[in-house]
């Protein structure tokens, strides 16, 4: 995984420096786009957190650029505009395709961009729930919570270790009886999931 950090353009700077960056205008949502198969990854396929295969996206948008190595690229943006590589080359100025996206959605989100033909790029990207905490030496934590009974689960094995107070804080924001998971994206960074009974 590599970490990228987005170029802040003209517009970025003069929103920070009038203290509205963090604002988020109403923009019209974009329900979830069939993207249809995604074609076969180029060099490391390796299975890791933010690798899974897209199957729909909340926005979609095709951008011309030139540059860029391989024909599949995939990236979460992060809250602060970060951007987390799982897929592509880490030397690539991946700003671009996640300005191009960004036309339809906000960080955070999950993007996947394929080569259509030699600088044409499809990008699709699908919202998603990112959580900062501290926990080392796991990459999937599961909490349920249902009828008074409390488990957590790491990397798919039960465990006596506390469940991080803030996992157990969005699941119990969204529902007496839940079942959360964070997937880590990179270093504190989790994408997490709840669903509730």
């Amino acid at each position: 995984m590599a970490l990228f950090r987005k170029k802040e353009t003209y517009n970025e700077q003069m929103l920070r420096q009038a203290g509205l960056d963090r604002v988020r205008f109403n923009t019209p949502s974009v329900g979830p786009v069939d993207a249809g198969p995604l074609p076969p990854a180029t060099g490391d396929t390796q299975a890791g957190p933010i690798q899974s295969r897209l199957t729909h996206f909340d926005a979609r948008t095709t951008t011309t650029l030139s540059g860029l190595h391989g024909d599949l690229i995939e990236f979460v943006a992060l809250p602060n505009g970060d951007l987390i590589v799982g897929i592509g080359d880490a030397d690539d100025d991946l700003s671009p395709l996640a300005d191009a996206i960004e036309e339809r959605i906000s960080p955070p989100y999950k993007a996947s961009a394929s080569r259509e033909d030699g600088p044409v790029w499809e990008v699709g990207a699908s919202r998603i729930e990112v959580a900062e905490f501290a926990f080392p030496d796991a990459e999937v934590l599961e909490l349920v919570q249902r009828e008074d009974v409390l488990e957590f689960r790491i990397d798919g094995g039960p465990t006596d270790v506390a469940p991080p107070a803030e996992l157990r804080q969005l699941g119990e924001n969204a529902g007496a009886e839940f079942f959360a998971t964070a997937k880590r994206i990179d270093g504190d960074y989790w994408q997490v999931m709840v669903n509730v009974y």
